[in-house]
Protein backbone atom coordinates (compact mmCIF):
# COMPACT_ATOMS: atom_id res chain seq x y z
CA UNK A 1 0.00 0.00 0.00
CA UNK A 2 2.85 2.33 0.90
CA UNK A 3 4.44 1.58 -2.43
CA UNK A 4 1.27 2.66 -4.28
CA UNK A 5 1.08 5.88 -2.23
CA UNK A 6 4.63 6.80 -3.12
CA UNK A 7 3.93 6.18 -6.79
CA UNK A 8 0.85 8.39 -6.67
CA UNK A 9 2.83 11.22 -4.96
CA UNK A 10 5.58 11.01 -7.56
CA UNK A 11 3.00 11.07 -10.36
CA UNK A 12 1.36 14.16 -8.90
CA UNK A 13 4.70 15.96 -8.62
CA UNK A 14 5.56 15.09 -12.22
CA UNK A 15 2.15 16.36 -13.43
CA UNK A 16 2.61 19.53 -11.42
CA UNK A 17 5.98 20.18 -12.95
CA UNK A 18 4.69 19.45 -16.45
CA UNK A 19 1.72 21.80 -15.92
CA UNK A 20 4.05 24.53 -14.68
CA UNK A 21 6.23 24.11 -17.70
CA UNK A 22 3.24 24.28 -19.98
CA UNK A 23 2.08 27.52 -18.40
CA UNK A 24 5.46 29.23 -18.38
CA UNK A 25 6.81 28.01 -21.63
CA UNK A 26 10.09 27.39 -19.91
CA UNK A 27 12.05 24.25 -19.37
CA UNK A 28 11.82 22.53 -16.02
CA UNK A 29 14.28 23.87 -13.45
CA UNK A 30 17.02 21.56 -12.42
CA UNK A 31 17.54 20.59 -8.83
CA UNK A 32 20.67 22.82 -8.77
CA UNK A 33 18.70 25.86 -9.98
CA UNK A 34 15.94 25.28 -7.45
CA UNK A 35 18.53 25.05 -4.71
CA UNK A 36 20.18 28.30 -5.87
CA UNK A 37 16.84 30.13 -5.84
CA UNK A 38 16.13 28.91 -2.35
CA UNK A 39 19.59 29.99 -1.20
CA UNK A 40 19.12 33.48 -2.65
CA UNK A 41 15.74 33.82 -0.94
CA UNK A 42 17.25 32.72 2.34
CA UNK A 43 20.16 35.16 1.84
CA UNK A 44 17.78 38.07 1.09
CA UNK A 45 15.68 37.21 4.10
CA UNK A 46 18.82 36.96 6.15
CA UNK A 47 20.06 40.37 4.83
CA UNK A 48 16.77 42.08 5.64
CA UNK A 49 16.79 40.47 9.08
CA UNK A 50 20.37 41.63 9.63
CA UNK A 51 19.51 45.13 8.40
CA UNK A 52 16.60 45.41 10.77
CA UNK A 53 18.73 44.11 13.63
CA UNK A 54 21.42 46.74 12.98
CA UNK A 55 18.76 49.43 12.60
CA UNK A 56 17.28 48.56 16.01
CA UNK A 57 20.77 48.35 17.46
CA UNK A 58 21.46 51.87 16.11
CA UNK A 59 18.34 53.18 17.80
CA UNK A 60 19.38 51.61 21.10
CA UNK A 61 22.88 53.09 20.93
CA UNK A 62 21.51 56.50 20.03
CA UNK A 63 19.22 56.33 23.04
CA UNK A 64 22.37 55.70 25.12
CA UNK A 65 23.97 58.75 23.47
CA UNK A 66 26.62 56.56 21.83
CA UNK A 67 26.33 58.54 18.62
CA UNK A 68 29.38 57.34 16.73
CA UNK A 69 28.50 53.66 17.28
CA UNK A 70 24.86 54.33 16.40
CA UNK A 71 25.88 55.84 13.07
CA UNK A 72 28.13 52.87 12.33
CA UNK A 73 25.26 50.43 13.00
CA UNK A 74 22.94 52.42 10.74
CA UNK A 75 25.50 52.38 7.93
CA UNK A 76 25.80 48.57 8.30
CA UNK A 77 22.00 48.29 8.13
CA UNK A 78 21.85 50.30 4.89
CA UNK A 79 24.66 48.24 3.39
CA UNK A 80 22.87 45.02 4.37
CA UNK A 81 19.62 46.06 2.67
CA UNK A 82 20.50 48.51 -0.14
CA UNK A 83 16.94 48.52 -1.43
CA UNK A 84 15.39 49.84 1.78
CA UNK A 85 14.49 53.49 1.18
CA UNK A 86 13.62 54.08 4.83
CA UNK A 87 17.16 53.16 5.93
CA UNK A 88 18.74 55.72 3.60
CA UNK A 89 16.22 58.28 4.78
CA UNK A 90 17.23 57.58 8.37
CA UNK A 91 20.87 57.73 7.39
CA UNK A 92 20.38 61.10 5.66
CA UNK A 93 18.73 62.48 8.79
CA UNK A 94 21.61 61.20 10.93
CA UNK A 95 24.26 62.72 8.65
CA UNK A 96 22.37 66.00 8.65
CA UNK A 97 22.36 66.12 12.45
CA UNK A 98 26.09 65.48 12.43
CA UNK A 99 26.68 68.29 9.96
CA UNK A 100 27.88 65.88 7.26
CA UNK A 101 25.86 67.58 4.56
CA UNK A 102 27.48 65.96 1.53
CA UNK A 103 26.82 62.46 2.89
CA UNK A 104 23.31 63.54 3.90
CA UNK A 105 22.57 64.62 0.33
CA UNK A 106 23.94 61.36 -1.09
CA UNK A 107 21.82 59.26 1.31
CA UNK A 108 18.71 61.36 0.69
CA UNK A 109 19.17 61.01 -3.07
CA UNK A 110 19.37 57.21 -2.66
CA UNK A 111 16.20 57.25 -0.56
CA UNK A 112 14.38 59.39 -3.13
CA UNK A 113 15.46 57.19 -6.03
CA UNK A 114 14.26 54.10 -4.16
CA UNK A 115 10.96 55.73 -3.22
CA UNK A 116 10.15 58.71 -5.48
CA UNK A 117 6.69 59.02 -3.92
CA UNK A 118 8.03 59.81 -0.44
CA UNK A 119 7.14 63.42 0.37
CA UNK A 120 9.17 63.29 3.58
CA UNK A 121 12.34 62.31 1.69
CA UNK A 122 11.87 64.94 -1.02
CA UNK A 123 11.22 67.65 1.58
CA UNK A 124 14.42 66.70 3.39
CA UNK A 125 16.41 66.66 0.16
CA UNK A 126 14.98 70.04 -0.86
CA UNK A 127 16.00 71.46 2.51
CA UNK A 128 19.52 70.08 2.08
CA UNK A 129 19.84 71.57 -1.39
CA UNK A 130 18.58 74.89 -0.07
CA UNK A 131 21.10 74.88 2.79
CA UNK A 132 23.90 74.16 0.31
CA UNK A 133 22.72 77.08 -1.90
CA UNK A 134 21.75 74.64 -4.67
CA UNK A 135 18.57 76.61 -5.15
CA UNK A 136 17.46 75.26 -8.52
CA UNK A 137 17.68 71.68 -7.25
CA UNK A 138 15.73 72.64 -4.13
CA UNK A 139 13.06 74.27 -6.28
CA UNK A 140 12.78 71.11 -8.40
CA UNK A 141 12.22 68.97 -5.29
CA UNK A 142 9.57 71.31 -3.85
CA UNK A 143 7.80 71.32 -7.20
CA UNK A 144 7.89 67.50 -7.22
CA UNK A 145 6.35 67.50 -3.73
CA UNK A 146 3.53 69.75 -4.92
CA UNK A 147 2.95 67.47 -7.90
CA UNK A 148 2.51 64.62 -5.42
CA UNK A 149 0.36 66.66 -3.04
CA UNK A 150 -0.72 70.22 -4.02
CA UNK A 151 -1.88 70.89 -0.45
CA UNK A 152 1.60 70.66 1.05
CA UNK A 153 1.74 74.04 2.82
CA UNK A 154 5.39 73.96 3.88
CA UNK A 155 6.53 73.08 0.38
CA UNK A 156 4.63 76.07 -1.03
CA UNK A 157 6.02 78.44 1.57
CA UNK A 158 9.60 77.27 1.06
CA UNK A 159 9.23 77.31 -2.71
CA UNK A 160 7.91 80.87 -2.61
CA UNK A 161 10.80 81.83 -0.32
CA UNK A 162 13.34 80.41 -2.78
CA UNK A 163 11.71 82.21 -5.69
CA UNK A 164 11.80 85.45 -3.69
CA UNK A 165 15.48 84.86 -2.91
CA UNK A 166 16.11 84.80 -6.66
CA UNK A 167 13.97 87.94 -7.09
CA UNK A 168 11.40 85.85 -8.96
CA UNK A 169 8.60 87.64 -7.15
CA UNK A 170 5.91 86.99 -9.74
CA UNK A 171 6.45 83.22 -9.46
CA UNK A 172 6.54 83.46 -5.68
CA UNK A 173 3.27 85.37 -5.74
CA UNK A 174 1.69 82.73 -7.99
CA UNK A 175 2.69 79.92 -5.60
CA UNK A 176 1.32 81.80 -2.60
CA UNK A 177 -1.87 82.78 -4.41
CA UNK A 178 -2.50 79.09 -5.00
CA UNK A 179 -1.97 78.43 -1.29
CA UNK A 180 -4.38 81.20 -0.30
CA UNK A 181 -6.95 79.82 -2.73
CA UNK A 182 -6.53 76.36 -1.20
CA UNK A 183 -6.72 77.68 2.36
CA UNK A 184 -8.09 81.27 2.54
CA UNK A 185 -8.04 81.29 6.35
CA UNK A 186 -4.36 80.41 6.60
CA UNK A 187 -2.69 83.41 8.31
CA UNK A 188 0.83 82.51 7.15
CA UNK A 189 -0.27 82.12 3.55
CA UNK A 190 -1.85 85.58 3.63
CA UNK A 191 1.19 87.01 5.40
CA UNK A 192 3.74 85.71 2.90
CA UNK A 193 1.56 86.72 -0.03
CA UNK A 194 1.46 90.22 1.47
CA UNK A 195 5.27 90.21 1.60
CA UNK A 196 5.47 89.34 -2.08
CA UNK A 197 3.08 92.16 -2.92
CA UNK A 198 5.25 94.47 -0.85
CA UNK A 199 8.36 93.42 -2.77
CA UNK A 200 6.49 94.10 -6.00
CA UNK A 201 5.50 97.53 -4.63
CA UNK A 202 1.82 96.62 -4.89
CA UNK A 203 1.13 98.43 -1.64
CA UNK A 204 -2.66 98.27 -1.70
CA UNK A 205 -2.61 94.51 -2.28
CA UNK A 206 0.06 94.07 0.39
CA UNK A 207 -2.04 95.98 2.90
CA UNK A 208 -5.09 93.88 2.04
CA UNK A 209 -3.34 90.58 2.72
CA UNK A 210 -1.58 91.84 5.87
CA UNK A 211 -4.95 92.89 7.22
CA UNK A 212 -6.45 89.51 6.27
CA UNK A 213 -3.66 87.72 8.12
CA UNK A 214 -4.28 89.93 11.16
CA UNK A 215 -8.01 89.38 10.96
CA UNK A 216 -7.29 85.66 11.40
CA UNK A 217 -4.43 86.15 13.88
CA UNK A 218 -4.64 89.62 15.51
CA UNK A 219 -1.44 88.99 17.49
CA UNK A 220 0.71 87.96 14.50
CA UNK A 221 3.64 90.24 15.31
CA UNK A 222 5.55 89.83 12.06
CA UNK A 223 2.47 90.92 10.11
CA UNK A 224 2.04 93.95 12.36
CA UNK A 225 5.73 94.85 11.98
CA UNK A 226 5.56 94.60 8.20
CA UNK A 227 2.31 96.55 8.05
CA UNK A 228 3.86 99.35 10.11
CA UNK A 229 6.84 99.38 7.74
CA UNK A 230 4.45 99.56 4.77
CA UNK A 231 2.76 102.58 6.34
CA UNK A 232 6.17 104.22 6.78
CA UNK A 233 6.96 103.67 3.10
CA UNK A 234 3.74 105.50 2.26
CA UNK A 235 4.49 108.31 4.76
CA UNK A 236 1.39 107.28 6.73
CA UNK A 237 3.14 108.03 9.98
CA UNK A 238 0.03 108.07 12.19
CA UNK A 239 -0.95 104.60 10.96
CA UNK A 240 2.61 103.35 11.47
CA UNK A 241 2.71 104.79 14.99
CA UNK A 242 -0.62 103.16 15.87
CA UNK A 243 0.56 99.79 14.56
CA UNK A 244 3.81 99.86 16.53
CA UNK A 245 1.85 100.77 19.65
CA UNK A 246 -0.47 97.82 19.03
CA UNK A 247 2.56 95.51 18.94
CA UNK A 248 3.74 96.98 22.23
CA UNK A 249 0.32 96.34 23.75
CA UNK A 250 0.78 92.64 22.96
CA UNK A 251 4.46 92.62 23.86
CA UNK A 252 5.73 95.60 25.91
CA UNK A 253 9.27 94.15 25.88
CA UNK A 254 9.51 94.07 22.09
CA UNK A 255 12.73 96.05 21.54
CA UNK A 256 12.51 95.99 17.76
CA UNK A 257 9.04 97.56 17.73
CA UNK A 258 10.04 100.17 20.31
CA UNK A 259 13.23 100.99 18.45
CA UNK A 260 11.33 101.40 15.18
CA UNK A 261 8.79 103.61 16.93
CA UNK A 262 11.66 105.74 18.21
CA UNK A 263 13.14 105.95 14.71
CA UNK A 264 9.70 106.94 13.39
CA UNK A 265 9.59 109.83 15.85
CA UNK A 266 13.13 110.78 14.81
CA UNK A 267 12.05 110.92 11.17
CA UNK A 268 9.35 113.38 12.16
CA UNK A 269 11.84 115.43 14.23
CA UNK A 270 9.91 114.56 17.39
CA UNK A 271 13.06 114.17 19.44
CA UNK A 272 11.37 114.18 22.82
CA UNK A 273 9.15 111.19 21.97
CA UNK A 274 12.05 109.40 20.28
CA UNK A 275 14.17 109.86 23.39
CA UNK A 276 11.39 108.49 25.60
CA UNK A 277 11.15 105.30 23.52
CA UNK A 278 14.90 104.74 23.36
CA UNK A 279 15.25 105.26 27.10
CA UNK A 280 12.69 102.50 27.69
CA UNK A 281 14.93 100.15 25.74
CA UNK A 282 18.09 101.41 27.40
CA UNK A 283 17.61 99.90 30.84
CA UNK A 284 20.55 99.24 33.16
CA UNK A 285 21.23 95.96 31.34
CA UNK A 286 21.43 97.63 27.91
CA UNK A 287 25.11 97.82 27.03
CA UNK A 288 24.72 98.45 23.30
CA UNK A 289 26.74 101.32 21.88
CA UNK A 290 24.22 102.14 19.18
CA UNK A 291 21.23 102.65 21.46
CA UNK A 292 23.13 104.60 24.10
CA UNK A 293 24.72 106.74 21.41
CA UNK A 294 21.27 107.53 20.00
CA UNK A 295 20.13 108.61 23.45
CA UNK A 296 23.20 110.80 23.88
CA UNK A 297 22.71 112.41 20.47
CA UNK A 298 19.05 113.11 21.21
CA UNK A 299 20.04 114.85 24.43
CA UNK A 300 22.43 116.93 22.30
CA UNK A 301 19.66 117.75 19.82
CA UNK A 302 17.38 118.78 22.69
CA UNK A 303 20.20 120.95 24.10
CA UNK A 304 20.31 118.80 27.24
CA UNK A 305 24.08 118.96 27.35
CA UNK A 306 24.64 117.67 30.88
CA UNK A 307 22.62 114.52 30.15
CA UNK A 308 24.47 114.04 26.85
CA UNK A 309 27.82 114.42 28.61
CA UNK A 310 26.79 111.86 31.23
CA UNK A 311 25.79 109.32 28.57
CA UNK A 312 28.96 109.75 26.51
CA UNK A 313 31.25 109.72 29.55
CA UNK A 314 29.66 106.45 30.68
CA UNK A 315 30.15 104.96 27.23
CA UNK A 316 33.72 106.22 27.03
CA UNK A 317 34.59 104.58 30.35
CA UNK A 318 33.74 101.23 28.81
CA UNK A 319 35.18 102.01 25.37
CA UNK A 320 38.13 104.39 25.89
CA UNK A 321 39.49 103.82 22.36
CA UNK A 322 36.22 104.65 20.63
CA UNK A 323 36.83 107.84 18.63
CA UNK A 324 33.17 108.38 17.76
CA UNK A 325 32.08 108.53 21.41
CA UNK A 326 34.93 110.89 22.27
CA UNK A 327 34.01 113.09 19.31
CA UNK A 328 30.37 113.35 20.44
CA UNK A 329 31.52 114.08 23.98
CA UNK A 330 33.69 116.90 22.64
CA UNK A 331 30.71 118.35 20.76
CA UNK A 332 28.59 118.20 23.93
CA UNK A 333 31.24 120.16 25.83
CA UNK A 334 31.55 122.59 22.91
CA UNK A 335 27.80 123.24 22.82
CA UNK A 336 27.85 123.76 26.58
CA UNK A 337 30.67 126.27 25.93
CA UNK A 338 33.01 124.32 28.17
CA UNK A 339 35.75 124.90 25.63
CA UNK A 340 38.72 123.58 27.61
CA UNK A 341 37.12 120.17 28.14
CA UNK A 342 35.96 120.13 24.52
CA UNK A 343 39.49 120.84 23.28
CA UNK A 344 40.84 118.09 25.56
CA UNK A 345 38.51 115.53 23.97
CA UNK A 346 39.16 116.68 20.40
CA UNK A 347 42.93 116.72 20.96
CA UNK A 348 42.77 113.16 22.35
CA UNK A 349 41.53 111.89 18.98
CA UNK A 350 44.48 110.85 16.76
CA UNK A 351 44.90 113.13 13.74
CA UNK A 352 45.09 110.05 11.50
CA UNK A 353 41.97 108.49 13.02
CA UNK A 354 38.51 108.23 11.51
CA UNK A 355 37.33 111.29 13.42
CA UNK A 356 40.70 113.08 13.34
CA UNK A 357 39.71 115.52 10.59
CA UNK A 358 36.37 116.42 12.19
CA UNK A 359 38.02 116.88 15.58
CA UNK A 360 40.56 119.35 14.12
CA UNK A 361 37.80 121.31 12.39
CA UNK A 362 35.92 121.68 15.67
CA UNK A 363 39.15 122.65 17.38
CA UNK A 364 39.50 125.51 14.90
CA UNK A 365 35.90 126.63 15.51
CA UNK A 366 36.45 126.70 19.28
CA UNK A 367 39.64 128.71 18.88
CA UNK A 368 37.75 131.19 16.69
CA UNK A 369 34.99 131.50 19.31
CA UNK A 370 37.63 132.18 21.96
CA UNK A 371 39.14 134.91 19.79
CA UNK A 372 42.30 132.93 18.96
CA UNK A 373 41.83 133.61 15.25
CA UNK A 374 45.47 133.18 14.20
CA UNK A 375 45.69 129.80 15.94
CA UNK A 376 42.36 128.78 14.39
CA UNK A 377 43.65 129.68 10.92
CA UNK A 378 46.88 127.77 11.60
CA UNK A 379 44.86 124.71 12.64
CA UNK A 380 42.84 124.81 9.41
CA UNK A 381 45.98 125.29 7.31
CA UNK A 382 47.37 122.17 9.00
CA UNK A 383 44.14 120.32 8.19
CA UNK A 384 44.49 121.30 4.51
CA UNK A 385 48.14 120.22 4.49
CA UNK A 386 47.30 116.80 5.99
CA UNK A 387 44.09 116.30 4.00
CA UNK A 388 44.63 118.16 0.69
CA UNK A 389 41.83 116.30 -1.12
CA UNK A 390 39.18 116.87 1.58
CA UNK A 391 36.90 119.84 0.89
CA UNK A 392 36.05 120.59 4.54
CA UNK A 393 39.38 122.23 5.36
CA UNK A 394 39.00 124.70 2.49
CA UNK A 395 35.35 125.36 3.37
CA UNK A 396 36.03 126.09 7.02
CA UNK A 397 39.02 128.31 6.28
CA UNK A 398 37.11 130.08 3.50
CA UNK A 399 34.20 130.70 5.87
CA UNK A 400 36.57 132.02 8.51
CA UNK A 401 38.13 134.51 6.09
CA UNK A 402 34.64 135.45 4.86
CA UNK A 403 33.50 136.15 8.44
CA UNK A 404 36.59 138.32 8.91
CA UNK A 405 35.70 140.08 5.61
CA UNK A 406 39.05 138.99 4.18
CA UNK A 407 37.33 138.15 0.92
CA UNK A 408 40.42 137.94 -1.29
CA UNK A 409 41.92 135.28 0.97
CA UNK A 410 38.57 133.47 1.14
CA UNK A 411 38.38 133.40 -2.67
CA UNK A 412 41.96 132.12 -2.95
CA UNK A 413 41.37 129.28 -0.47
CA UNK A 414 38.13 128.20 -2.13
CA UNK A 415 39.70 128.21 -5.60
CA UNK A 416 42.61 126.18 -4.23
CA UNK A 417 40.07 123.72 -2.84
CA UNK A 418 38.39 123.39 -6.24
CA UNK A 419 41.77 122.57 -7.81
CA UNK A 420 42.41 119.83 -5.26
CA UNK A 421 38.80 118.61 -5.02
CA UNK A 422 37.15 119.57 -8.32
CA UNK A 423 33.40 119.40 -8.76
CA UNK A 424 32.52 119.88 -5.09
CA UNK A 425 29.14 121.64 -4.89
CA UNK A 426 29.74 123.24 -1.50
CA UNK A 427 33.00 124.85 -2.64
CA UNK A 428 31.34 126.30 -5.75
CA UNK A 429 28.42 127.57 -3.69
CA UNK A 430 30.62 129.23 -1.07
CA UNK A 431 32.81 130.77 -3.75
CA UNK A 432 29.68 132.19 -5.39
CA UNK A 433 28.64 133.80 -2.09
CA UNK A 434 32.10 135.30 -1.55
CA UNK A 435 32.22 136.69 -5.09
CA UNK A 436 28.79 138.24 -4.54
CA UNK A 437 30.04 139.94 -1.38
CA UNK A 438 33.04 141.20 -3.35
CA UNK A 439 30.62 142.82 -5.82
CA UNK A 440 31.40 140.37 -8.62
CA UNK A 441 27.80 139.28 -9.15
CA UNK A 442 28.28 137.95 -12.69
CA UNK A 443 30.98 135.48 -11.58
CA UNK A 444 28.83 134.64 -8.56
CA UNK A 445 26.02 133.66 -10.93
CA UNK A 446 28.44 131.45 -12.89
CA UNK A 447 29.37 129.57 -9.70
CA UNK A 448 25.72 129.04 -8.75
CA UNK A 449 25.00 127.72 -12.23
CA UNK A 450 27.84 125.23 -11.75
CA UNK A 451 26.26 124.04 -8.50
CA UNK A 452 22.90 123.54 -10.23
CA UNK A 453 24.59 121.66 -13.09
CA UNK A 454 26.09 119.30 -10.50
CA UNK A 455 22.85 119.02 -8.51
CA UNK A 456 19.67 120.24 -10.24
CA UNK A 457 17.77 119.97 -6.94
CA UNK A 458 20.13 122.06 -4.83
CA UNK A 459 17.51 124.36 -3.31
CA UNK A 460 20.04 126.80 -1.82
CA UNK A 461 21.78 127.39 -5.15
CA UNK A 462 18.48 127.63 -7.05
CA UNK A 463 17.20 130.19 -4.56
CA UNK A 464 20.45 132.17 -4.49
CA UNK A 465 20.60 132.33 -8.27
CA UNK A 466 16.93 133.28 -8.64
CA UNK A 467 17.18 136.00 -6.00
CA UNK A 468 20.43 137.36 -7.50
CA UNK A 469 18.88 137.63 -10.95
CA UNK A 470 15.86 139.39 -9.45
CA UNK A 471 18.09 141.85 -7.58
CA UNK A 472 19.88 142.61 -10.84
CA UNK A 473 16.56 142.90 -12.68
CA UNK A 474 17.67 140.49 -15.42
CA UNK A 475 16.43 137.12 -16.74
CA UNK A 476 13.36 137.46 -14.52
CA UNK A 477 11.43 134.59 -16.12
CA UNK A 478 14.41 132.31 -15.44
CA UNK A 479 14.64 133.72 -11.92
CA UNK A 480 11.01 132.77 -11.33
CA UNK A 481 11.68 129.24 -12.62
CA UNK A 482 14.77 128.80 -10.41
CA UNK A 483 12.95 129.89 -7.27
CA UNK A 484 9.92 127.72 -8.03
CA UNK A 485 12.24 124.73 -8.42
CA UNK A 486 13.79 125.56 -5.06
CA UNK A 487 10.32 125.67 -3.49
CA UNK A 488 9.54 122.22 -4.88
CA UNK A 489 12.47 120.90 -2.84
CA UNK A 490 11.80 123.03 0.27
CA UNK A 491 8.13 124.08 0.14
CA UNK A 492 8.08 125.40 3.72
CA UNK A 493 11.25 127.49 3.51
CA UNK A 494 10.51 131.12 4.40
CA UNK A 495 13.55 132.58 2.63
CA UNK A 496 12.73 130.85 -0.66
CA UNK A 497 9.10 131.95 -0.31
CA UNK A 498 10.32 135.54 0.08
CA UNK A 499 12.55 135.15 -2.99
CA UNK A 500 9.56 134.25 -5.15
CA UNK A 501 7.71 137.28 -3.84
CA UNK A 502 10.72 139.44 -4.61
CA UNK A 503 10.93 138.08 -8.17
CA UNK A 504 7.28 139.03 -8.67
CA UNK A 505 8.01 142.46 -7.18
CA UNK A 506 10.80 143.00 -9.71
CA UNK A 507 8.47 141.85 -12.50
CA UNK A 508 5.95 144.49 -11.42
CA UNK A 509 3.44 141.86 -10.29
CA UNK A 510 2.99 143.55 -6.93
CA UNK A 511 -0.25 141.92 -5.81
CA UNK A 512 1.27 138.45 -6.29
CA UNK A 513 4.45 139.64 -4.59
CA UNK A 514 2.43 140.73 -1.54
CA UNK A 515 0.85 137.26 -1.18
CA UNK A 516 4.20 135.46 -1.20
CA UNK A 517 6.04 137.95 1.01
CA UNK A 518 3.27 137.76 3.60
CA UNK A 519 3.58 133.95 3.50
CA UNK A 520 7.31 134.31 4.07
CA UNK A 521 6.72 136.56 7.09
CA UNK A 522 4.27 134.05 8.52
CA UNK A 523 7.19 131.60 8.54
CA UNK A 524 9.92 134.08 9.56
CA UNK A 525 8.16 136.91 11.43
CA UNK A 526 11.39 138.28 12.94
CA UNK A 527 13.35 138.69 9.72
CA UNK A 528 14.15 142.37 9.02
CA UNK A 529 14.93 141.97 5.28
CA UNK A 530 11.63 140.19 4.53
CA UNK A 531 9.87 142.87 6.57
CA UNK A 532 11.59 145.51 4.41
CA UNK A 533 10.37 143.68 1.28
CA UNK A 534 6.86 143.87 2.68
CA UNK A 535 7.27 147.63 3.09
CA UNK A 536 8.58 147.96 -0.47
CA UNK A 537 5.57 146.04 -1.79
CA UNK A 538 3.09 148.15 0.17
CA UNK A 539 4.87 151.23 -1.14
CA UNK A 540 4.59 149.98 -4.74
CA UNK A 541 0.87 149.38 -4.17
CA UNK A 542 0.46 152.89 -2.75
CA UNK A 543 -0.42 151.61 0.72
CA UNK A 544 1.81 154.15 2.47
CA UNK A 545 0.66 153.74 6.06
CA UNK A 546 1.23 149.96 5.91
CA UNK A 547 4.61 150.55 4.26
CA UNK A 548 5.52 152.94 7.10
CA UNK A 549 4.58 150.31 9.71
CA UNK A 550 6.64 147.65 7.93
CA UNK A 551 9.75 149.86 7.71
CA UNK A 552 9.49 150.85 11.36
CA UNK A 553 9.24 147.19 12.33
CA UNK A 554 12.25 146.30 10.15
CA UNK A 555 14.29 148.93 11.99
CA UNK A 556 13.24 147.53 15.36
CA UNK A 557 14.29 144.06 14.22
CA UNK A 558 17.85 145.31 13.60
CA UNK A 559 18.09 145.83 9.84
CA UNK A 560 21.72 145.76 8.66
CA UNK A 561 21.31 148.92 6.56
CA UNK A 562 19.31 151.34 8.74
CA UNK A 563 20.29 154.45 6.74
CA UNK A 564 18.70 153.11 3.57
CA UNK A 565 15.64 152.03 5.53
CA UNK A 566 15.29 155.47 7.18
CA UNK A 567 15.11 157.04 3.74
CA UNK A 568 12.28 154.70 2.68
CA UNK A 569 10.51 155.29 5.97
CA UNK A 570 10.59 159.07 5.54
CA UNK A 571 9.17 158.81 2.04
CA UNK A 572 6.33 156.57 3.27
CA UNK A 573 5.54 158.94 6.14
CA UNK A 574 5.32 161.92 3.78
CA UNK A 575 3.08 160.08 1.33
CA UNK A 576 0.92 158.74 4.15
CA UNK A 577 0.53 162.25 5.61
CA UNK A 578 -0.35 163.72 2.21
CA UNK A 579 -2.85 160.93 1.67
CA UNK A 580 -4.32 161.56 5.12
CA UNK A 581 -4.59 165.31 4.49
CA UNK A 582 -6.51 164.70 1.29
Amino acid sequence: MRHHSALILIALLVLSLLWGCALSGRKVATEEEIAAQQARAKLHLSSRTDAYYHFLRSRQLLYQNRVKEALSELEIAAEADPGAAYLFGELATFYLRQGQNAKAVEAAQRARNLDPQSIKTRMMLAGLYSGLKQTDRAIAEYRAVLDLDPKQQKARLWLASLYAGQSRYEEAREVLNELVNLDPENPLANYYLARMELELKEYNEAEKYYKKALEIRPDLEMALMDLAYLYELQNRYDDAEGTYKKILEFDPENKQARSRLGDLYLRQNDYREALAEFQKIMGPEEKGLEMRSKVGLLHLELEEYDQAIEVFNTLLAGHPENEQIRYYLGIAYEEKEDFELALAEFDAIPASGTYGLKARLHRALILEKRGDVDEAIATLEEVIENHPEEEDGYLYLGNMYETLKRFDEAEAVLRQGLKMAPGQQRLHFRLGVVLDKMGDRQDSIVEMEKVIALDPKNANALNYLGYSLAEMGIRLEEAEEFVKRALEVKPEDGYITDSLGWVYFKMGRHSEALVWIQKALDRLPEDPLITEHLGDTYQALGRWREAQDAYERALRLGHENPEQLESKLEESKKKANIEGAQ
